[in-house]
């Protein structure tokens, strides 16, 4: 093989996952602190927030959630915040994540703070994919993710609901694999990179959804003081972009394909540029 195609041949390995990789939509919440309905942030959205202004707001948290400001639910509402997609997602596979805090209050048993995935704004969606806490009152599983129904598949040891001030990142991935409604919904509780062959929980059903359009967020059973905080919400087709390795968070140092392609075509170069020298 020649040095041009090799280099060539490289390229192409190193810029196939990249081209591969896609946030499908996100915000990040720094918005003005004030109310969250009508604001029209971050990016593939149709337009902006809809939301209950009785149980959200957009508020600066004394502990950072990773942005500067970050969406509060201090209430309950099937429909405390959604936003509809600028087009519908019909790709087999789609990450979800977003991170969390309880600021202030103790989660007691079916406290319910769960992101839901549907194609219509209404109802409960509580026969639609849901992730998010569902605290169990004992202290030792609150972290949960389900296709349908009300119960749920929890991670274990995910006892979040008793300590304020401590953000999470939860990430999930709806997918299916024939034509059809997805069918599994795995869910992970501050993963590293190496965790994605190994979910913290995954429930398996049919969702009765082909395609996704909104994405929203549903509170049950708050408490007065209750407190919670959601940050960085975003929608993706890639287990690195759920991860934010493209914004140079901590991957357990383990560079992704495309990254250890660079590195290798920038080897390659430095070798040909010290043949072309000798």
């Amino acid at each position: 093989m020649t040095v041009k195609k090799l280099v060539a041949a490289i390229a192409l390995i190193t810029f196939a996952p990249l081209s591969l990789a896609a946030i499908v939509a996100s915000d990040n919440f720094d918005y003005a602190t004030g109310e969250v309905a009508g604001q029209n942030g971050g990016s593939g959205w149709a337009g902006a927030w809809s939301a209950n202004t009785g149980v959200t707001q957009v508020v600066t948290p004394g502990t950072s959630l990773g942005g500067s400001n970050a969406l509060q639910v201090t209430g309950n509402n099937n429909n405390a915040a959604y936003r509809q997609l600028s087009s519908a997602f019909s790709g087999d596979k789609l990450f979800v994540d977003f991170y969390i805090q309880l600021d202030a209050g103790v989660l007691a048993a079916n406290d319910f703070l769960g992101l839901w995935l549907d194609t219509a704004s209404t109802g409960d969606h509580t026969n639609r994919p849901n992730m998010g806490i569902k605290a169990d009152g004992s202290g030792t599983n609150d972290v949960f993710v389900r296709t349908n129904g009300t119960g749920g598949v929890f991670a274990a040891n995910s006892n979040i609901g008793t300590t304020n001030d401590i953000t999470y990142h939860i990430v999930g991935l709806l997918s299916r694999t024939a034509p059809g409604n997805y069918t599994s919904f795995s869910m992970w509780l501050d993963p590293m990179f190496a965790d994605l062959s190994t979910p913290d929980a995954i429930m398996l059903g049919n969702t009765g959804l082909s395609q996704i359009s909104y994405v929203g967020f549903r509170s049950v059973n708050l408490d007065s003081g209750d407190v919670l905080l959601i940050d960085g919400l975003q929608l993706s087709t890639t287990w690195s972009e759920a991860l934010r390795i493209s914004a140079n968070r901590d991957t357990n140092n383990v560079p992704e394909p495309g990254t250890a392609a660079l590195i290798g075509l920038g080897l390659l170069g430095l070798g040909l540029s010290k043949r072309r020298k000798a």
